[in-house]
């Protein structure tokens, strides 16, 4: 959705919300990858303006535009130490989301008490890499960057909406996710027909 934006407001937006988090970060006084980090995921997010520029001159067409756009994105991601950092950037964000607002978290996660607190967990369970994110981690990371989401259950359950309630002047950008029983999955909607397969078919 942000690639087939014309305008760059949410990456401004995203990049406005995380210097909160990075505010949150100094206030608890971590030790963490957080800069590093930080760094990598204003990188890629330079980078998708770039591509946006760059596209809109070289390409004549909208079609040409998107497909150049999102074949960058793709070239970014092959590297694993690219992926590695924004993956462990976005962890961090929840596990400083979580901490930071701990009177609203501590109730959802059991188990904790003077020997294992909140910070504990989220160093347990929130930024270590390959651990499946549940739902208080998708609830937080929605918070923090105000990016709705939507979960379908794969068992066909009711839809639920995570954080439907964004501030003023944010953009309607939201994500589909499919909950499979124990992890989530990204949905993307179905790509429209382009004009030429539609006369085909006619």
């Amino acid at each position: 959705q942000v690639l087939d934006g014309q305008d760059t407001h949410e990456e401004h937006r995203l990049l406005d919300a995380l210097k909160r988090v990075s505010v949150q970060h100094a206030d608890l006084r971590w030790t963490s990858e957080f800069p590093r980090s930080y760094r990598a995921f204003k990188k890629l997010i330079k980078k998708v303006k770039r591509w946006k520029r760059h596209g809109r001159w070289k390409w004549n067409s909208i079609a040409s535009t998107s497909s150049y756009r999102k074949e960058k994105l793709l070239e970014f991601f092959r590297s694993y130490d690219t992926t590695e950092d924004i993956l462990t950037f976005l962890r961090l964000v929840v596990a400083i989301w979580i901490c930071s607002h701990a009177k609203q978290y501590e109730p959802r996660i059991p188990g904790l008490d003077r020997r294992y607190s909140l910070k504990d967990w989220c160093f347990q369970h929130v930024t270590p890499s390959r651990q499946y994110a549940d739902h208080v981690m998708m609830t937080a990371l929605a918070e923090a960057l105000e990016v709705p989401l939507r979960v379908e259950q794969l068992n066909g359950g009711p839809a639920q909406d995570i954080y439907t309630v964004p501030g003023p002047g944010v953009p309607r950008v939201s994500v589909t996710l499919l909950y499979t029983g124990n992890h989530y999955d990204v949905l993307y909607p179905h790509a429209p027909p382009t004009e030429s397969s539609s006369q085909q078919t006619s």
